[in-house]
Formats: C-alpha cells, sequence, structure tokens
C-alpha cells in the first residue's frame, strides 16, 4: 500500500556543491528509468526549499521501508532527511469516531 510521506531535509551550507553532485549522479536515473527509481528510491511528488536556506521538505509515495532507507542512504552523510506520514483528514476523523464508540 502506497503511503504519502513529507521528508524533511536538511544539510549543512558548506555542502551544498556535494548534495548537487549526488542529484546529478541520481538524475538520469530519475529522467530515463522512472520505475527504476520509483521501486529503488518511491514515488517523488514535489519539492520545496524553506527561502534560500539548506533546507525544506519533499513530497514522497513509498509502498516499502526499504525505499525510505534507500533514499537517505544515497544521500548520506550530507543530506539528512526526516520522514512523517500523511493521514488523510476523513481517515484520521473515523479512526477516533470508531475508538470514541
Amino acid at each position: 500500500m502506497e503511503v504519502k510521506y513529507i521528508g524533511f531535509w536538511e544539510y549543512d551550507r558548506k555542502d551544498i556543491y556535494k548534495v548537487f553532485d549526488i542529484e546529478k549522479e541520481l538524475m538520469p536515473l530519475y529522467e530515463n528509468d522512472p520505475e527504476g527509481w520509483r521501486k529503488k528510491y518511491g514515488k517523488f511528488i514535489e519539492g520545496y526549499w524553506l527561502g534560500m536556506e539548506p533546507k525544506g521538505f519533499s513530497i514522497f509515495e513509498f509502498d516499502e521501508p526499504q525505499q525510505m532507507i534507500n533514499l537517505d542512504v544515497a544521500y548520506w552523510p550530507y543530506k539528512k532527511f526526516k520522514f512523517v506520514p500523511l493521514f488523510g483528514h476523513d481517515q484520521v476523523i473515523e479512526t477516533y469516531k470508531e475508538k470514541s464508540k
């Protein structure tokens, strides 16, 4: 089952070009083999920088936890991720209603 996650990320400003080099290596797989990318790293949906700081967040869908690990390891030790699952509003409301019965 696919679950959406926000991947909060950040890195040290001095490592910006190291992170760019990693992305330069990863982009051909993302562009030339999107299915291979998705299978290994999950589905990238959208990403944002927080101002001009070396931090931000991206939205992903993962089928299994190994994809999060693969993505984290691909950028290690420079870019650090913290993944938080996203739950639908209706799903959470229904779960709380069930609990209160």
